[in-house]
């Protein structure tokens, strides 16, 4: 399982695994910003799609039910967590 929080959509992992069902992919992204990359967002299993500003709070309780749906729907044999920096408050991107 990937879990991929930053602001970006995808890190190309999406085209690498698009056709390994072992691999399960978590995806949560602001949907306003690049790459809108449409053809590599269909192989994310669970799109989390957000909008600029979204608060801290709101972030956290969002991933907490997101990840509970992961745990429902995969059970992955390892984890891997993609963190970005560009979801810190302040970055004009995130």
């Amino acid at each position: 399982m990937i879990i991929d929080l930053d602001a970006h959509q995808g890190n190309g992992h999406e085209m690498d695994f698009a056709h390994d069902g072992r691999v399960y992919i978590l995806d949560m992204y602001n949907t306003e910003i690049y790459p809108q990359d449409y053809e590599a967002r269909r192989y994310i299993h669970q799109r989390v799609e957000l909008l600029s500003g979204v608060s801290t709070k709101e972030y956290l309780e969002r991933l907490d039910k997101e990840l509970e749906v992961a745990q429902n729907a995969f059970e992955p044999e390892l984890i891997l967590y993609n963190a970005g920096t560009d979801i810190l408050n302040g970055d004009p991107l995130g």
